[in-house]
């Protein structure tokens, strides 16, 4: 007993992760690792506020374990909290597996119940073992450096206490205290890639290997070292290759000898992959220069221009990127536009692009207009020419910067380009001016 209490107590001391007395959330499934966790906190003097999610996806199972989390915390927390989740709908407006949802929908929410606490941490009940079958999924998977490094102990609110400790400690533990749990029968079912390296293919190589753990444990420390020096090298050679948050890319490939991993170290943090590093290096290094290509993840955008790389979260970008409009005469829409029935005679045309005008024939179909930014690839067909001709091309006949060029606003008819506005106009639906008479819808955009 005293022993895994102990233990828990020099993993906080050691990591630095609760201060005495200190308010705790204290996640609790009803597993023998929570409940081990918030009973280790409680007896060592922390206030915990035990918060449990219930996903309902095991049908009464998820019933009992809610219960039985109630029941611990009523005996160990000095609050308790509850969630319930509905998975599926997550699941489909985001188009990701049953298992990244639950993990999103209870982090979620374990931001939440930290801000409403006052940004207090929020203590998991992984272990040594979770630790070790992270880091072999990680090397299955490919990774670097850094998924070599396993979990950390503290990472922002949450923090880990047990992540020193063996899981058979933990169920020892809860054995000799006489203290119950639940157990998820999902977890015995070898379905998932992590409960088959869980209940297959660790407990062989531990049968082959009696010292596998200490090996394990001796090889995370010593690769969170290197890490921890990789990422100082990383960091003082990337400072030669920003300025004012721009990455100079093709300097970077010229000037370093690995310029592709050098770059992900870089973006990796506002969400791009080694794959993304390796065609941004590609498109800066081809023959032909290309400037304006962008990439997108869900966090962020990144544009190339003239050989440098801008990124942009795009919790940063304009909420009104796009909007839709119906060509209605006398209705207000946002930065400026303005739309006019007029008569064909009092047709003005201009040529800095701030005027469209459009056939009544446009309206036929019930056609779906929006006004968006440019985006790489986008094609107008000019009045006046035959063809197309790229968006970008205009902008660089323009000379315009990057950031003009993000201030530009094309008007579609059904994804078909009809106006980029301030500088070019499409031949379609033009109006016919060889006929008397009629009438032609005008849009103005300052």
């Amino acid at each position: 007993m005293e022993g895994f209490i102990d233990k828990v107590a020099q993993s906080i001391n050691k990591h630095g992760l609760l201060k005495p007395g200190q308010r705790v959330i204290t996640t609790l499934s009803g597993g023998a690792d929570s409940v081990a966790l918030l009973v280790a906190l409680s007896r060592l003097g922390y206030k915990c506020i035990a918060a449990h999610c219930n996903f309902g996806l095991r049908g009464e199972e998820s019933v009992r374990d809610r219960d039985h989390a109630a029941y611990t915390a009523s005996l160990y927390a000095s609050e308790y909290r509850e969630i319930e989740f509905d998975v599926d709908t997550y699941k489909k407006v985001h188009g990701i597996s049953t298992e990244m949802a639950c993990r999103d929908l209870r982090y979620e929410w374990f931001a939440r119940l930290s801000d409403e606490f006052g940004g207090i941490p929020v203590a998991v009940a992984h272990h040594s073992d979770d630790n070790i079958e992270t880091v072999l999924l990680n090397l299955l998977r490919g990774t670097g450096i850094t998924g070599m490094t396993g979990m950390k102990s503290q990472n922002g609110i949450i923090i880990r206490p047990m992540l020193d400790i063996r899981r058979n400690e933990i169920v020892t533990f809860l054995k000799n205290e006489n203290i119950s749990y639940v157990t998820d029968s999902t977890n015995l079912i070898n379905d998932v890639k992590r409960n088959r390296l869980r209940n297959i293919i660790i407990p062989a190589i531990r049968n082959e290997f009696p010292d596998a753990d200490k090996g394990f444990d001796t090889s995370i420390s010593d690769l969170r070292d290197n890490a921890s020096l990789y990422e100082e090298a990383v960091t003082r050679l990337a400072k030669n290759f920003i300025d004012n948050d721009v990455i100079d890319v093709k300097r970077m490939v010229a000037e370093t000898d690995n310029p592709i991993t050098l770059l992900y170290e870089i973006i990796k943090p506002y969400g791009f992959n080694h794959t993304h590093a390796s065609d941004i290096t590609a498109t800066v290094t081809s023959d032909k220069t290309v400037s304006g290509r962008q990439f997108f993840n869900d966090k962020s955008m990144a544009l190339i221009n003239r050989g440098k790389l801008h990124i942009i979260p795009i919790s940063e970008k304009n909420s009104e990127e796009e909007f839709k409009i119906d060509l209605a005469a006398g209705k207000e829409y946002p930065y400026g536009l303005t739309i006019a029935e007029i008569p064909v005679e009092q047709i003005s045309f201009d040529r800095n692009g701030k005027s469209l005008y459009l056939a009544p024939k446009v309206l036929e179909g019930n056609p779906e207009f929006v006004m968006r930014r440019w985006r790489e690839g986008d094609r107008i067909e000019p009045f006046g020419m035959k063809g197309s001709r790229l968006v970008s091309d205009i902008f660089s006949d323009a000379k315009l910067s990057l950031d003009d060029k993000r201030k530009v606003w094309l008007l579609t008819r059904d994804d078909i380009i009809l106006w980029v506005v301030g500088y070019r106009t499409s031949r379609h639906f033009a109006v016919d001016l060889s006929r008397g008479g009629g009438k032609a819808i005008r849009l103005t955009m300052p």
